[in-house]
């Protein structure tokens, strides 16, 4: 079983099998016992969003989350929530590290620095429990800004999907220096400031995100995180699709490059979309071919003897052979007489408006989609 604790964000999609969600918080088992999570190693993914002192503390807002004197609305309400009584900050600063140690994943939400009095002044950023994240978070100048769109994504990296559904319901804090040492982006503003991006400071590893404007991209990240730690059990990982086809076959083809894009697989290379006037063809191809990790090959009639396709195939099965893992995908499209490399092959068959559904779900279970 494994464990995935939610801090200041909630999961809300299907159960997955094999997989536990905990929306818990930071706070000491002493102020709650309840909502206090357990020590932070015991947990393969943990995503931290420290929106409130409530967030983090509780796992979730409360009633007083939006108010300018949230801790002593807090401790009003029972002194054990009194900050210095419900959190110790240095304790669950340790059990991250172990927790980091161990190959969890970490994922930290941006959030606004709120800043208040209580016996000296405190942020919410404590709920990052990493001086690390929080040195990232104040050197990169954050900012408060209202957008939808989303450019200079990382495709590859476990997010593209997460970045690709805020382009519907916006993203709200960026962070406006990209140069800082142990931080780098993974997906942009258009006028080029990060949206996201990796951490590898000393021994701390982790994803620092835009925080999610939708329980849908909410659930999108949750997800992202947890393929990650699929990864990093040695799991297949996906990289992308390059469609094989002959011109003729166009139409089929743009319905299932939109078909998977729509699932959220994040790269579908298709040559009318990313070869550019004055490009090399060739070149291209091959630089499409070589980025992704799937080669599926668009089968019917007039394919089958087309010599692009056919020079694709060849470099394709090179690669299968050579590399002894799984490269090639069969995509029946017509009926027709299979290349002989391909007989012994299990193919997605999409010669029926019937089948069409199906096939496309089969690809996906291969390409790990959930």
């Amino acid at each position: 079983m494994k464990k995935v604790l939610t801090v200041g964000l909630r999961y809300g999609g299907e159960a997955i099998d094999g997989v536990e969600f905990e929306n818990l918080g930071l706070c000491q088992a002493s102020a709650d016992a309840v909502r206090s999570a357990f020590p932070l190693y015991e947990y393969d993914v943990i995503l931290i969003n420290p929106a409130s002192f409530s967030h983090f503390l509780f796992g979730t807002e409360t009633d007083v989350s939006g108010s300018p004197h949230e801790l002593h609305d807090l401790k009003s309400k029972d002194n054990k929530y009194d900050i210095d009584l419900a959190f110790d900050l240095i304790d669950r600063q340790n059990e991250l590290m172990a927790a980091v140690r161990k190959n969890a994943t970490i994922v930290w939400c941006l959030s606004e620095p709120k800043r208040m009095n209580f016996f000296g002044y405190r942020e919410t950023h404590m709920g990052y429990v990493s001086p690390e994240v929080k040195r990232i978070v104040k050197r990169g100048d954050l900012l408060v800004k209202k957008g939808r769109h989303v450019e200079r994504v990382d495709l590859d990296s476990p997010f593209a999907r997460y970045f690709e559904s805020l382009s519907s319901t916006g993203w709200s804090l960026c962070l406006s220096d990209l140069d800082l040492e142990g931080f780098t982006s993974i997906a942009e503003t258009p006028e080029g400031y990060s949206l996201g991006g990796r951490v590898d400071v000393g021994n701390l590893t982790g994803w620092i995100v835009t925080p999610p404007s939708s329980q849908h991209a909410a659930d999108q990240l949750i997800l992202d995180a947890l393929n990650i730690e699929k990864e990093d059990l040695r799991q297949e990982k996906y990289h992308g699709i390059f469609l094989s086809h002959t011109g003729a076959d166009k139409p089929f083809v743009r319905r299932l490059r939109d078909a998977l894009r729509e699932h959220g697989v994040p790269r579908v290379w298709v040559d009318e979309a990313e070869i550019e006037i004055g490009d090399s063809l060739i070149a291209k191809i091959e630089e499409g071919m070589r980025e992704t990790r799937y080669i599926g090959v668009v089968l019917s009639s007039k394919s089958i003897n087309a010599p692009w396709v056919k020079k694709e195939l060849d470099i394709a099965i090179n690669r299968e052979i050579s590399g002894g893992e799984v490269v090639v995908l069969p995509l029946l499209y017509e009926r027709c007489k299979l290349p002989t490399f391909l007989e012994g092959k299990l193919y997605a068959d999409f010669t029926s408006a019937e089948q069409y559904e199906d096939a496309v779900a089969k690809l996906l279970r291969r390409l790990r989609i959930r």
